[in-house]
């Protein structure tokens, strides 16, 4: 399936989002924990994907997703929404702004759309 507009519009809805969640934390208190597998996690981390999940729920509810926090829900449609909400959480939990959301749209296994959000220094490519 084709890329579209809206699933362009949607990718950065999902980023406007996330940046949203993430700012208020940055350079603050985070509330760093480390994770099963040794790598940090922070309230950032968690609400910037809730807060992308609950977009897709509502915008794109038969899509699947696949995310670092709160793992996979299957979808319907044959899209699947890939999302990392802050890559890099040990440079954001230092506050180095050297960090980034990723959000990716696979269609039928194939990557189709990807962003790389820099949400304090709002930068997006």
């Amino acid at each position: 399936m084709p890329i579209t507009s809206a699933d362009i519009q949607l990718a950065t809805r999902l980023a406007d989002a996330a940046g949203a969640a993430i700012r208020p934390y940055f350079r603050a208190e985070h509330g760093v924990e480390i994770k099963d597998d040794h790598s940090p996690v922070t309230r950032a981390d968690r609400e910037a994907e809730a807060a992308m999940r609950k977009l897709l729920d509502a915008e794109a509810p038969g899509d699947g997703v696949i995310g670092e926090e709160y793992g996979e829900k299957p979808g319907v449609t044959g899209g699947r929404w890939v999302l990392d909400p802050i890559d890099g959480t040990r440079s954001f939990t230092v506050g180095r702004a050297i960090f980034g959301t990723l959000i990716a749209l696979v269609e039928d296994g194939w990557p189709v759309l990807g962003i790389i959000d820099q949400p304090f220094q709002r930068e997006r490519w």
